[in-house]
């Protein structure tokens, strides 16, 4: 889990230090967890978004470092941009990593899927007043506390790397959500966060129904939440998370990482 921290050396900036470590470590050591490939590239310096690419499947990645652990907002670029980089799918997935800046050591890091990715991930940041050079300019936070605990798929915690086959299987579980659009992502996020707040086996239509006015809040445009509510079951149901057992009840087959302590 050690960082090359001479990398920092020729940096002035802490940020900029820390970014030059935390990339140099994500090159030499992250796979990518959406194929069987065991290393991910660089992009060009300068490219806008995206940090790294799988030389094999594509996918794109975005580096988010702190010398602290992520809480429930992360502080992201734009607003404008990134909410339709999530409409047209073009979103990269985000890597986050928690390091000891004392001694450059990796402590935790998570992924989280763009399949997973929704409009209600992303919150909208008051523009900047004068005089800042960029007034008016709109910037946005990452909601993790809006993402079902599926959404955060650990490859280190506390230390200690997960092994690569679990990495795998947690983001192939939920890769489905790549063929849907954002809408319907948003949908299957936040119903799956409400059943993972229900905190137990086994939960009924009536539990979910609770959830209506949260739902209702972060989907202003439909006015049939149950409904939707009971799609998305379905839909869990058949891949294989839920199983019904009849009478609106439901028994929780598929189980999240647990979450960092």
């Amino acid at each position: 889990m050690s960082m090359n921290s001479w990398l920092a050396s020729g940096y002035t900036s802490p940020s900029q230090a820390a970014r030059a470590v935390t990339e140099a470590w994500v090159s030499e050591n992250l796979y990518c967890p959406s194929c069987l490939s065991e290393s991910l590239e660089s992009t060009k310096p300068g490219t806008k978004v995206v940090d790294f690419r799988c030389p094999e499947c594509a996918e794109s990645f975005q580096l988010k470092s702190k010398a602290h652990r992520f809480h429930d907002k992360v502080v992201d670029s734009a607003y404008q941009p990134m909410i339709q980089s999530i409409l047209t799918s073009t979103v990269p997935n985000f890597v986050f990593l928690h390091y000891q800046s004392k001694q450059w050591i990796v402590r935790d890091l998570f992924l989280v899927p763009r399949h997973f990715l929704s409009p209600s991930f992303v919150e909208k940041r008051l523009p900047l007043k004068p005089p800042a050079r960029r007034s008016d300019w709109v910037g946005c936070n990452l909601r993790l506390s809006a993402l079902p605990q599926d959404a955060r798929i650990h490859v280190v915690k506390n230390g200690i790397e997960i092994p690569s086959q679990g990495v795998r299987e947690g983001w192939r579980v939920f890769s489905f959500l790549k063929d849907s659009d954002s809408e319907s992502r948003g949908w299957m996020a936040d119903v799956l966060a409400c059943i993972r707040d229900i905190r137990k086996p086994e939960f009924g239509l009536r539990d979910m129904y609770a959830f209506e006015e949260r739902l209702g809040a972060l989907h202003k445009d439909n006015r049939n939440v149950h409904p939707k509510i009971r799609q998305q079951l379905q839909v869990l149901r058949d891949r294989g998370v839920l199983e019904f057992l009849g009478r609106g009840r439901y028994h929780v087959l598929l189980l999240p990482q647990p979450a960092l302590s």
